[in-house]
């Protein structure tokens, strides 16, 4: 692994790629597509599920330095996402060793559960590692061989996984490096490609959805969200301000459950604006390199950095600027966590995705104007919701929200289900449910 250094003593990841063809990209879907008949096997299934977890194990601090570096991710989130990037084998691991794949309905009739077929898997660059293994580790457990894209703004942490996989996982994982994206859609249109798990933006996903095929697939779409939060009372507002805030600069705010836009109830405006100024001073967005490291590190690029300034002034222009956390100006791509009083209905938070550290707070005083408004959201992935009041829980239970928390954003995790509904996705990811999405029956009645 080699580092070179830029002018702002970051540290920049240098690997030679070697990119695919058309002609390499069959060639891998041909090997794993091989390996079907194999995995059939449930010991087979569970002695690559513990190889898996082994060699995630081994390069445990080579994995952890790529999210750190590659992805600007703070030394302590990184370690973090490795952990939780390892939940998820265990998670299947257990389930595998529980889980009936053959039902008995009676004496003649049984259902058997086998795998949907090869799988294309499509990862982002928020979460590398844990959102190759959410897709890898169901997908063995289901007895599915997978080939995986992943972003190019972690292309070298996924070069060293595939350079340095165990020979007997590489007939079941293989990693396509592309440049040219027209070959993503000949991945898809590709006969041995039965089902296709993509985490990312809802524009690409449709992109995906819409690719001409001569045969039927199964789709997987965990698609972006523009989340909601709303406060209705006082009831632990710090430790609800200490919460948004927290979600709010995960990975740089660059994640798909990270909240855009918070509602907060007028009557709390002097005491909410009070508290969160304090917390949000006491804030540093700054390199991760460095030996004291920020609370946050810088946005993954040029381009998101322009975006995010772009959806900033454009909010100005009728907001206010609540308050802004501390910037450290000591490498590329810095924005601070921004926070702008907003319209209840306004043309940023409410129809973009800002996938960063800006954030819209709106003030209202009525319930149901608020209620109607999440009801009819389209970017149906998540929402918060922030009271002591018991009726106003129970009636976010109807919500087609893919996520709901009540008095928590804490809502991941490998055993729970993950994803959004209308413009925010199809299926599920976590739990039995994302698992399960794999699978395919087979209706067995005998004579």
């Amino acid at each position: 692994m080699r580092f070179i250094k830029n002018k702002n003593n970051a540290f920049n990841l240098k690997s030679k790629i070697r990119f695919d063809t058309d002609k390499t990209i069959k060639k891998k879907i041909d090997n794993i597509d091989k390996t079907l008949i194999s995995l059939q096997n449930l010991n087979k299934r569970h002695t690559k599920l513990k190889l898996f977890k082994s060699f995630l194990l081994k390069h445990k601090n080579n994995l952890i330095k790529y999210i750190h570096l590659e992805v600007h991710k703070t030394l302590e989130e990184s370690k973090g996402e490795f952990d939780y990037a390892l939940e998820f084998v265990d998670y299947s691991l257990s389930l595998i060793s529980n889980y009936k794949f053959e039902k008995r309905i009676d004496s003649l009739k049984k259902i058997f559960l086998r795998s949907s077929g090869s799988v294309f898997a499509i990862t982002p660059y928020n979460d590398p590692l844990a959102g190759m293994t959410r897709k890898i580790a169901p997908s063995i457990a289901s007895g599915s061989p997978l080939i995986m894209k992943t972003s190019s703004n972690c292309i070298n942490l996924c070069k060293y996984f595939n350079d340095n996989l165990p020979k007997d996982l590489k007939d079941t994982i293989q990693f396509l490096f592309i440049k040219n994206k027209d070959l993503i859609d000949k991945t898809v249109q590709n006969k041995k490609i039965k089902l296709i798990t993509f985490t990312g933006s809802t524009s690409v996903g449709l992109k995906l959805d819409n690719i001409s095929t001569n045969h039927l697939q199964k789709k997987i779409l965990e698609l972006g969200g523009i989340n909601y939060a709303v406060i209705f009372d006082n009831y632990k507002l710090d430790q609800v301000i200490d919460e948004i805030l927290i979600r709010k600069i995960k990975a740089a705010g660059q994640a798909c459950s990270s909240i855009n836009k918070v509602f907060v109830k007028a009557e709390l405006k002097e005491e909410f604006e009070k508290k969160i100024k304090i917390k949000v001073n006491n804030l540093t967005c700054g390199d991760v390199i460095a030996k004291k490291q920020p609370d946050f590190g810088p946005v993954i690029s040029q381009n998101h950095l322009n975006f995010l300034t772009k959806m900033e002034k454009k909010s100005l222009k009728t907001g206010k600027l609540i308050t802004k956390s501390n910037n450290l100006n000591d490498t590329n791509n810095l924005y601070p966590l921004t926070i702008i009083n907003v319209k209840v209905n306004d043309s940023v938070f409410d129809n973009n995705e800002t996938f960063g550290p800006l954030l819209g707070i709106s003030y209202f005083k009525n319930n149901n104007i608020i209620l109607n408004k999440l009801s009819q959201c389209n970017y149906s992935l998540v929402t918060y919701i922030f009271t002591k009041d018991k009726s106003l829980q129970k009636k976010f239970q109807n919500f087609n929200y893919g996520s709901i928390g009540i008095n928590t954003t804490k809502i991941q995790s490998p055993s729970r289900p993950t994803g959004g509904n209308n413009l925010s996705g199809i299926g599920r990811e976590g739990g039995i449910w994302g698992f399960e999405e794999f699978l395919t029956t087979v209706n067995y009645v005998g004579g």
